[in-house]
């Protein structure tokens, strides 16, 4: 009896964690007569970068510029994230978490992440 309420039991609980794992869409509302611009750029980063989530292959970052706000969304382990810019001495810098997208004007794209086991770099290019 026990057991086959424990197995009913581990059931019910990974359904219910199905069930919240899909896809959810995002509206945010923005107070502006600015207009908003969406622009999505192919990349492409080295070896390093599929170690720290990132797509292998070519993948897309769409950026949204507008009201004041500068987001670019990385695919990054398998979900999508929201990287807000940040100051940067140079280029665009994004933030997300732990996660720094930084295009360094022409000079490429480097994504790094801080972790306890330290810093952890990739370097990316546009794709086409």
């Amino acid at each position: 009896m026990r057991t086959s309420l424990k197995k009913s039991l581990a059931g019910v609980t990974v359904l219910a964690c199905c069930a919240f794992a899909r896809a959810t869409d995002v509206t945010i509302h923005l107070n502006s007569t600015e207009p908003i611009s969406r622009n999505t750029m192919k990349y492409q980063c080295d070896g390093q970068g599929s170690k720290m989530g990132l797509p292998a292959g070519i993948f897309s970052v769409e950026y949204i510029n507008g009201a004041g706000n500068s987001l670019a969304i990385v695919p990054v382990a398998g979900h999508s994230l929201i990287f807000a810019n940040v100051t940067s001495g140079s280029g665009a810098r994004y933030a997300a978490g732990s996660y720094i997208w930084w295009e360094a004007g022409g000079r490429g794209v480097t994504f790094s992440s801080d972790s306890i086991a330290g810093t952890m770099t990739s370097e990316c290019h546009r794709a086409e």
